[in-house]
């Protein structure tokens, strides 16, 4: 279990920087995890908040050195369309510094949160704090249902056994169609 924490780490960096990896997952999982006394879970919420710090910070500077130009020529090979890139901005330009504190804390923006306080050069300090603490937050609920989960799992197995191919089948839908869409959408340019 010693690598679960650099692992948390990374693959919360990835998907702070617009890569598909669900953040949910990982949280919901480092939650289960400690719940099951695996690991720690207050270590894994603040190894998943370094990994979105850093991730988000990676997009605000890509932001800042390259704008809009930059993600709008390469993100279709990340998957970042520029309808999800447009909405980020928008949500960042309608609120200001707050919607980086929201905005972390909200499926589809939260991945792209970076890229628009650093293209439209917002204090890097005040960017770092907003991220901090909007992250913290939403780490710690996610991986708290997690650990619930975790803690309480001899509950949930008679319905995984009843439901338990419905629901794997209609999770592998939704991430095809999640696939099917970014990369039709990022390649549409």
């Amino acid at each position: 279990m010693g690598l679960m924490y650099p692992g948390i780490i990374f693959l919360m960096i990835l998907e702070s920087c617009a890569l598909p990896v669900s953040s949910e997952l990982v949280l919901g999982l480092s939650g289960f995890l400690s719940g099951e006394g695996k690991i720690n879970f207050y270590l894994a919420v603040l190894s998943a908040t370094l990994g979105t710090f850093i991730g988000a910070s990676l997009l605000y500077y890509i932001g800042k050195k390259g704008g809009r130009r930059l993600i709008e020529k390469y993100g279709k090979y990340f998957l970042v369309s520029k309808n999800e890139l447009d909405k980020a901005e928008i949500w960042f330009n309608k609120y200001g510094s707050i919607a980086v504190l929201v905005g972390v804390c909200l499926p589809v923006i939260k991945t792209y949160i970076g890229f628009p306080p650093g293209a439209s050069l917002m204090n890097y300090k005040k960017f770092s704090i907003f991220i901090i603490l909007g992250s913290l937050i939403y780490n710690t609920a996610v991986a708290y249902l997690g650990l619930v989960v975790g803690r309480n799992i001899g509950v949930f197995i008679p319905y995984f056994r009843k439901f338990g191919i419905i629901l794997i089948l209609a999770v592998s839908a939704l991430i095809i169609i999640y696939f099917y869409k970014h990369i039709k959408a990022a390649f549409k340019n």
